[in-house]
């Protein structure tokens, strides 16, 4: 038997595959959904897929984080940051106070390949509003998300769409 040294490719390298991997299986299945039965049908199947998914997704992630003494929102961002899927987002935080957070996307691999590709950007909003709020639900209830800017944002060519998340006392 094989003895595989899983040292061989860096935990960041391997984060990197592994979300690039998602997106591309994600991406084609999203694909194939669109040429035999349309983008609306597409994105509906897609928005169905999400809303099991985000909360299961985010139980993972939050199981293996550290978040004793930690403020919600801090634990918030950082199932975010730990969220490989994100990762690839290029994510950066601007603003994070015990009651507000504001979250930035500077990248966008799926817009990008969809602008490559000549199928132009969509509504982002509902997707990303789905996997925000289940992870916000899952830190505490009392959280809100609300979306700043998504795709398409003309103004800010920086980033591709910022969240604002607040907590009241």
């Amino acid at each position: 038997m094989l003895d595989f040294d899983y040292s061989a490719i860096s935990g960041e390298d391997l984060r990197e595959v592994a979300a690039r991997t998602y997106y591309t299986i994600d991406g084609l299945w999203f694909l194939a959904v669109e040429e035999k039965f349309g983008f609306d049908a597409a994105f509906e199947l897609n928005q169905v897929v999400w809303r099991k998914a985000s909360p299961i997704i985010g139980k993972r992630i939050l199981k293996n984080l550290d978040t004793k003494g930690k403020s919600p929102l801090r634990v918030l961002m950082q199932m975010l940051f730990a969220d490989p899927l994100i990762y690839v987002h290029k994510p950066e935080v601007i603003e994070l106070t015990d009651s507000k957070a504001v979250f930035r996307c500077t990248e966008c691999p799926i817009q990008v390949a969809r602008i490559r590709d000549g199928k132009g950007v969509y509504d982002g909003i509902p997707g990303c509003t789905m996997l925000f709020q289940a992870y916000a639900e899952l830190v505490d209830p009392r959280i809100t998300t609300r979306c700043n800017a998504c795709v398409p944002n003309p103004d800010s060519p920086e980033y591709w769409c910022e969240w604002v998340f607040e907590i009241s006392s």
